[in-house]
């Protein structure tokens, strides 16, 4: 019990060792030095806290920066990617061909050892393959089957094997909105569409549907889109009939706004709209008017380069807006006349800063079955000659690059035309055989 007691005193001891280590009473001096300590801790945590948040967000705006200059190094570099992406790439074209196996083209070529390297010459159809597009307007049916249009004076069919000669030519792609296609009605129409397909030639202007027929054929090269669309107006007596929603035909254009919506929807998918008309009268030289407002109305659609066949022999060239029109290409093969023809050979050139279309006419003469290069510079000459004669202020050089002949030509309105052009009332007469004529 003593020891306790003991115990108890030394605690009290110790406790009060402890107070009197303690001052008494805080003076007003050292409460306002702790107040002071306090606050400057307090501050001080405060400015840490403030310091590493600015820190944080100085940080993020360093990593936003340069997030925002590597994308702008990126679209830069893109850019000039683009920029420096250049093409440079041909696209040729033909006139009618006709393949028919009672024709006599097609009787000729039976005749011939070499099939169609001997009915178009090897300079000419050289050209033709070595383009990276070869387009032509195939004027007849693929098909053993169908029946005849009836009171069609001409008809005009081909066995569907006869494709190999448009594979040996090196056709790519063939318009079809003309006056022969259905001769041998929606059979006829539809085996020439599988035959097209099953050879990998591509086609325009007709289908199983106004849809089909309606829709552009886009072509794709150097990341250039070209496309493609056709339509016809050449009959006196409509044979042909254009294609619905639930029937087969092609795309007519003698009322022009449904070509005029074709041509809308190219220009909204591709780079560059070429335009194929198939209109004009048979063998007559001179383009209507009704074809000049047609053109202007295309082009002022969209269209970029304006093509024609039908007529069967050469038509004039005319600018408008700076875009060429070549009413007529004649006939590619056709028949046994003698008649100038060519072929059109377009360059398209450019970069991602902009593109041109540079326009080069090939002259050439289908005689006796056959088609050539001209032999001379004098008989090329006399196909330029026949050409300017019914063009409206173009150029075409010695080697058949064809120019605008002056600014008013390359901008042009509808009074644009030469003089001789413009003072003919009348065309030259018709030749061609009354029912041909009228088909």
């Amino acid at each position: 019990m003593s020891a306790s007691r003991s115990n108890r005193r030394r605690r009290r001891r110790r406790s009060a060792a402890i107070l009197n280590l303690l001052p008494r009473r805080l003076s007003p001096g050292v409460v306002l030095n702790t107040v002071c300590s306090i606050i400057i801790v307090i501050c001080l945590v405060i400015g840490l806290f403030q310091w590493q948040a600015e820190r944080q967000r100085a940080a993020e705006e360093a990593e936003r920066l340069a997030a925002e200059e590597a994308a702008r190094q990126e679209e830069e570099a893109a850019a000039a990617a683009t920029a420096a992406a250049t093409y440079d790439f041909t696209v040729a074209l033909a006139g009618d061909v006709n393949l028919d196996d009672s024709w006599p083209t097609m009787t000729y070529l039976a005749a011939q050892e070499g099939g169609i390297s001997d009915c178009i010459d090897a300079g000419l159809l050289e050209r033709m393959q070595s383009a990276d597009l070869f387009c032509l307007n195939s004027e007849f049916a693929f098909t053993t089957g169908g029946q005849a249009l009836d009171g069609k004076a001409y008809t005009f069919r081909s066995d569907p094997s006869n494709v190999s000669i448009y594979q040996t030519m090196g056709v790519d792609l063939v318009t079809l909105a003309n006056n022969h296609i259905y001769d041998f009605g929606p059979e006829g129409l539809t085996d020439t569409l599988a035959t097209l397909d099953g050879a990998g030639i591509a086609h325009v202007g007709a289908g199983e549907t106004l849809t089909d027929a309606m829709t552009p054929y886009y072509w794709e090269h150097d990341g250039v889109t070209v496309a493609f669309v056709s339509a016809c107006c050449a009959e006196q007596n409509r044979f042909t009939p254009e294609a619905t929603a639930d029937s087969s035909g092609v795309l007519l254009c003698y009322e022009t706004d449904k070509f005029v919506s074709a041509i809308q929807t190219a220009r909204q998918n591709a780079d560059y709209v070429i335009a194929c008309v198939h209109w004009g009268t048979d063998y007559v030289y001179e383009a209507s008017e009704q074809q000049r407002a047609d053109a202007r109305t295309y082009i002022d659609a969209g269209a970029d380069v304006i093509v024609g066949s039908h007529s069967h022999c050469l038509q004039g060239i005319e600018y408008y807006n700076g875009k060429p029109i070549f009413y007529s290409l004649g006939s590619g093969w056709f028949n046994e006349r003698t008649l100038e023809t060519c072929l059109l050979e377009l360059r398209f050139t450019g970069d991602g800063n902009g593109g041109e279309i540079t326009a080069t006419v090939v002259p050439a003469i289908q005689e006796n079955c056959t088609t050539r290069l001209t032999q001379s510079e004098q008989e090329a000459q006399q196909v330029f000659d026949l050409m300017l004669e019914y063009s409206f202020d173009v150029n075409i050089s010695a080697d058949g690059l064809v120019t605008p002949a002056s600014a008013q030509a390359e901008d042009s309105s509808a009074e644009t035309g030469d003089t001789t052009a413009e003072a003919s009332d009348t065309t030259p007469e018709d030749t061609s055989p009354p029912d041909e004529a009228a088909s």
